[in-house]
């Protein structure tokens, strides 16, 4: 779970104005399960540690505490611009929470390592904007 602003610059009044949420993801991992005896992943698709290690590094380190804004979002750019303290993300696409979703899968999608020849990936990424409110990306 991360804390997060952005704004919906073409979307009606409540979205457009800057806000944030309490977002949560769900990364979502498929494969063969580790038939390899004696390995510390026997039994498993993959070790839940090293895709929350993945997973927290990224959006902890990128997306907590920082404002997400569309780079054709000029207003919000040029604050930015001038002002310190605050933690920008600047994307090539409108945030609401389905290109979020995307954007976190396509971030994470290279970096899920098939270790064990298992045929590991990342299959999708369902992103809660709200407690109501979701999206899920997956290819």
């Amino acid at each position: 779970q991360w804390d997060m602003g952005h704004r919906v610059l073409n979307h009606r009044p409540i979205c457009r104005g800057i806000h944030g949420h309490r977002y949560k993801a769900e990364i979502c991992i498929s494969g063969e399960i580790i038939s390899e005896k004696g390995a510390s992943e026997e039994g498993m698709v993959v070790d839940f540690a090293d895709i929350k290690k993945i997973a927290k590094d990224f959006i902890h380190n990128k997306l907590d505490h920082a404002f997400m804004v569309w780079d054709k979002d000029k207003e919000m750019i040029d604050f930015f611009k001038v002002s310190d303290g605050h933690k920008p993300v600047v994307v090539p696409f409108t945030p609401p929470v389905e290109n979020v979703a995307k954007y976190i899968f396509n971030t994470l999608a290279p970096k899920i390592i098939d270790n064990y020849s298992n045929g590991v990936y990342l299959s999708s990424v369902k992103v809660w904007e709200t407690p109501t409110s979701f999206a899920v990306y997956s290819k």
